[in-house]
């Protein structure tokens, strides 16, 4: 166990208010109030240490830990903490996969099966008797709109879609027509198809 005096040159050595023991000089130094003062040997305070902490310093174990903790940090390269960055990120990636492998597989123990949906939204040309498509939008996203009707940009007719969703796996859940009665107003087709998630 370490006396005040030598606790304390060790708390200035770790706070690197002194850079050596032999700056302090015991007889001049001593306890003041709630701090211990060590002064050089012309009487100057050069640091001041609280009695609480020159406590703790007495014991060699929280000595070697205080002063492990006071040793300079190594300095890591850039390259190497984005390499240690990028290590993370797809550790990350790989676990959540793992996690989502098991929720899946949870699932299809149970007996649980996953669906996948599309959202088709129409307009026919005319009449809808040729069943080409005058406006199409596919999940929320325009694939043709009536400015194209000036243009030479088509799209498939309304059985050739279906005919490739059903290749696809897909299969029509629903069907709603939204009719505007107004004169030359236009009539929606809202379609709605599912598949298993494989």
């Amino acid at each position: 166990m370490l006396s005040n005096f030598e606790a304390a040159v060790e708390a200035a050595l770790i706070r690197k208010e002194i850079s050596s023991k032999e700056i302090a000089d015991e007889n001049k130094s001593g306890q003041r109030g709630n701090n211990f003062e060590l002064k050089n040997s012309n009487g100057k305070v050069v640091s001041r240490i609280s009695m609480e902490r020159v406590e703790q310093l007495k014991d060699p174990e929280k000595l070697a830990q205080a002063k492990e903790a006071a040793k300079p940090k190594p300095v890591i390269p850039k390259e190497e903490l984005e390499a240690q960055a990028q290590a993370e990120r797809e550790a990350l990636i790989e676990k959540k996969k793992a996690e989502e492998a098991a929720f899946l597989n949870t699932l299809k123990e149970k007996g649980i099966k996953r669906w996948d949906y599309k959202h088709l939204r129409l307009d026919y040309k005319g009449r809808g008797i040729t069943q080409e498509i005058n406006l199409l939008d596919i999940d929320g996203e325009r694939i043709r709109g009536w400015s194209d009707n000036f243009s030479s940009k088509e799209v498939p007719s309304l059985p050739e879609i279906l005919n490739k969703l059903g290749d696809d796996g897909w299969e029509m859940i629903s069907h709603v027509v939204n009719q505007d009665l107004a004169a030359n107003g236009t009539t929606m087709h809202y379609y709605n198809f599912k598949r298993e998630k494989l």
